[in-house]
């Protein structure tokens, strides 16, 4: 993700007491004794707070494996706030996340804390992590697990939040998800970033570069679209790429039927009809996105997804004159996917509007509040 510097080394990773002023304390004793003599300089650098909310022990090798990329990209105060029925005591780790930049002899380096406790510890862990928020800062809340939004430690946090990511991906009710997400964005009025989302960056934009230049009046001659979901039920990522382009195309719902496994609708720009068709791929084990297929009066776009090596097909049909290509995907790791959004490179207002025609193909009420 950053090829111009070296990976993160972890320094001074030790247990310490569940006390933010100890805490603070012993950040500063660390950047005292490494940060003295020219070749041992260190560079202390934060960003944001960005905090990691969990219940499950398997969450922090995923954090981890962020917290290992990502502050290359967005220095930080890392926290992962950790609190399950797993853990048996509240208790607290801090960690040095340091990296050299090639043309640079010193060191620079974030912060990393790891707060655990019971199921029955929520409270006390929220009130670390709020101790530990360095101040002036923007605050990232990530949701790893799931988008639980009503919890009392979840809602503290999400309080002091500027963004919010989670992943619709994989949840048992996605209605629901997409619907405690937007309440959320709304009532809190945050900038959301859903990791699914995230992940369809190199659809969206191979789809946005058939309307290119000469390509733009294909936009007015759209007649349907269908898109093919993997996995054992309509995919998170399938109904946000429909619901991206009916909010882009500016397409209003005229008819629909849905089921489980397919969705059917015909939509309208001012007189013109478009059909969409989002069906679940017989594959199980299919890639949550399989295929689009766009059809307008004169040209036929795929885009089509390699399951083994993730590469992207791109084809276009034009009258007797085929065009085929293979291109590299964007990567689709957490820490990759979540430092695109940080750096804003999808507008979370694109997401919220997409968002919402999702909805509305599920005929989720929500929708039109």
């Amino acid at each position: 993700m950053a090829p111009d510097v070296a990976g993160i080394e972890r320094l001074e990773d030790h247990e310490i007491a569940v006390d933010p002023p100890a805490i603070e304390a012993e950040f500063r004793r660390i950047w005292r004794d490494t940060s003295g003599g020219e070749d041992a300089s260190s560079i202390r650098l934060r960003v944001l707070n960005f905090v990691a909310f969990a219940h499950e022990r398997a969450d922090i090798e995923r954090f981890e494996r962020v917290v290992r990329l990502l502050p290359q990209r967005h220095p930080c105060r890392a926290i992962l706030a950790l609190a399950g029925p797993e853990q048996e005591t509240l208790r607290a780790a801090i960690a040095v996340l340091c990296w050299r930049p090639a043309a640079g002899a010193a060191h620079i380096c974030a912060e990393e804390v790891r707060l655990f406790g019971g199921a029955g510890e929520q409270q006390e862990v929220a009130s670390a992590v709020l101790g530990l928020l360095v101040p002036e800062l923007p605050v990232v809340v990530w949701l790893m697990d799931r988008p639980e939004l009503g919890g009392r430690m979840s809602g503290e946090l999400i309080d002091t939040a500027d963004r919010l990511i989670f992943d619709s991906a994989g949840q048992a009710d996605g209605v629901g998800t997409f619907d405690r997400v937007l309440r959320a964005g709304q009532r809190w009025e945050l900038a959301l970033s859903d990791l699914a989302w995230g992940r369809l960056a190199s659809w969206r934009a191979l789809i946005a570069q058939f309307f290119d230049g000469e390509g733009v009046k294909q936009l007015s001659q759209i007649q349907s679209i269908e898109i093919a979901s993997g996995g054992g039920s309509l995919s998170s990522e399938a109904l946000l790429l429909a619901g991206w382009l009916v909010s882009r195309l500016g397409l209003s719902l005229a008819d629909l039927n849905t089921s489980a496994e397919r969705i059917e609708a015909t939509l309208y720009d001012r007189t013109r009809g478009v059909t969409l068709t989002v069906a679940r791929d017989d594959d199980a084990g299919a890639a949550p996105l399989r295929e689009v297929r766009i059809r307008t009066s004169e040209a036929t776009l795929g885009v089509e997804v390699h399951a083994e090596s993730a590469h992207m097909h791109v084809r276009e049909q034009w009258d007797d004159a085929p065009a085929r290509r293979t291109v590299a995907s964007l990567p689709g790791d957490d820490a990759s996917v979540i430092a695109m959004a940080l750096d804003d490179y999808a507008d979370p207002a694109i997401y919220a509007e997409a968002l919402g025609s999702a909805l509305a193909l599920l005929a989720s009420p929500v929708a039109g509040s």
